[in-house]
């Protein structure tokens, strides 16, 4: 029996050094998937693949383009993740319940979306990594 993957918070009691710290984290571990993927666009590119692989040209263009894709979602992520992370700061400020629940909400979601990223940059390499296997030259 498979756990359940999906997300859950635990950011209501966080202190304002832990939010910036699991922003700061987030960051780290995006810049290091852009970093892997620019390796797997040069893998790709590098004509080591087996002659006779079957639709080779049509599944690592797939691949490229899904690489670019995550690159763009990559980016996009990453400079809402600093903003959000400028704005912690401004949850001091907050002396009413709502503006701390709106922020919290707000960390909530930026958070989950990052937990979606990262789960759906995992199941892409592991696609990409079993068909590599199969169509490399070894």
């Amino acid at each position: 029996m498979e756990a359940n993957k999906s997300y859950k918070s635990f950011n209501e009691n966080k202190s304002i050094e832990e939010l910036k710290y699991n922003m700061l984290q987030y960051t780290i571990r995006i810049e290091e998937e852009l970093i892997e993927y620019k390796f797997y666009q040069n893998l790709i590119e590098a004509s080591t693949f087996k002659g006779n692989s079957m639709n080779l040209f049509e599944n690592l263009e797939m691949f490229k383009k899904d690489i670019k894709t995550t690159e763009k979602e990559a980016f996009a992520l990453l400079d809402e993740i600093k903003l959000h992370s400028n704005s912690i700061s401004n949850k001091i400020e907050c002396d009413d319940l709502s503006c701390d629940n709106f922020f919290i909400n707000k960390h909530n979601e930026l958070e989950e979306k990052t937990y979606n990223f990262f789960r759906k940059c995992k199941a892409f390499k592991i696609q990409m990594f079993q068909y590599l296997e199969s169509v490399l030259k070894i």
